[in-house]
């Protein structure tokens, strides 16, 4: 058991690593190079990354990749309360390697920029490249405001995935098209809310490369304004994805239609 534990740990390290370490590069490019990359283009390398990530993991750990998934999963699924904290420690250690390695990958493009740009990251200016690691709100969007968007973006994603996921769901997909369906839902959420929060909708992804870039030169900085980075992107998908289990499995699927079978 302990060896099986510890397998899908891994696996949700590893797919989390990927997914985010896909992200981080192309929110990278947008930002320190010249490439021409849309918004558009942005939240489908994001949504197809995370399509990526659950390709890889799925088959061992069910390819949960955010603690809001697992811990509303643990809520109203019995997923086991003693993988809740292991699952979740994986997911942040592989999206903070995943941090890491992009910072490895574009270390010299970013101090480039920082120099055209007068940009020095342990100061309120380094927010500019911090952002390239985690989210942030957008102009004129208070702390109350970027809460409730990440709560109810994540909440859309989760009724997603237990829709997809769910064997007594007539209506739900297979054949691996649940992991594209869950990657294009983040997208289309990103593409119509993502630029009032970043759409973070999963606390690991944000959490584990903040923490890299506060210890990679940022400083408090990367926390963002009001401890933003500790509060917004962790509780409020962790808030939306329990709510999406009490829509989903207490007001919807008591309504399935019961099949009835032939004698």
């Amino acid at each position: 058991m302990e060896n099986r534990t510890f397998g899908e740990c891994l696996a949700e390290a590893i797919g989390t690593f990927i997914f985010v370490l896909i992200g981080i590069g192309s929110v990278a490019i947008l930002v320190v190079t010249e490439t021409a990359m849309s918004y558009w283009e942005l939240a489908i390398v994001w949504g197809l990354s995370v399509t990526l990530g659950i390709y890889i993991a799925g088959f061992v750990s069910g390819a949960h990749l955010n603690p809001a998934v697992t811990i509303s999963l643990a809520v109203w699924k019995k997923f086991p309360a003693k993988k809740v904290v292991p699952y979740i420690a994986a997911q942040l250690i592989g999206a903070f390697l995943a941090a890491a390695v992009a910072f490895a990958l574009f270390h010299s493009v970013i101090g480039d920029f920082e120099a055209a740009n007068n940009i020095t990251r342990g100061a309120a200016t380094g927010a500019a490249t911090a952002g390239i690691f985690a989210t942030s709100a957008g102009a004129g969007i208070s702390m109350i405001n970027a809460f409730f968007v990440e709560f109810v973006i994540t909440m859309i994603l989760m009724l997603v995935i237990y829709a997809v996921t769910d064997a007594s769901n007539g209506g739900a997909p297979s054949s691996g098209i649940p992991a594209l369906a869950i990657g294009l839902t983040v997208a289309v959420c990103g593409l119509a809310f993502g630029t009032l929060t970043g759409f973070a909708m999963n606390p690991a992804r944000d959490l584990g490369p903040r923490l890299f870039t506060l210890v990679a030169g940022w400083g408090t900085t990367a926390l963002g304004e009001n401890m933003y980075g500790l509060i917004v992107p962790i509780f409020g998908p962790v808030l939306g994805a329990i709510t999406a289990g009490f829509i989903y499995l207490k007001l919807l699927v008591p309504y399935f239609p019961k099949v009835e079978i032939e004698n």
